[in-house]
């Protein structure tokens, strides 16, 4: 009995996992403001997970929350209510120059 429950426990994982609710972006110009355009196949929404890894000469703000990204360090930002259609806007505020990148997931 502990088999199958392990089985079905393992079954559940693999099937949660949905890599059309995941993607990337790469930020490399901070000369302007940016806004990305993400479509989910989440039958469901309601959190919107934003890990950033990268580094900024300064501080930047994506979807209203301010961070400043240090090299070796994954910040992550969780926001409530999102649809499976939303945009994640970028300003880079002061920094002028950097790298990041943003892997969005919608559980």
């Amino acid at each position: 009995m502990r088999t199958l429950f392990f089985i079905l426990f393992i079954g559940m994982m693999f099937i949660s996992c949905n890599s059309d609710n995941r993607g990337l972006f790469v930020i490399t110009d901070f000369s302007k403001d940016s806004t990305f355009q993400v479509k989910t196949k989440s039958s469901s929404p309601t959190t919107l997970w934003l890990y950033v890894k990268g580094t900024t000469n300064d501080t930047i703000m994506l979807n209203h929350v301010k961070t400043k990204v240090n090299p070796g360090k994954v910040d992550s930002l969780q926001m409530d209510n999102y649809y499976p259609e939303f945009s994640i806007q970028f300003k880079p505020l002061k920094a002028t120059q950097g790298k990041i990148e943003v892997e969005y997931y919608v559980p």
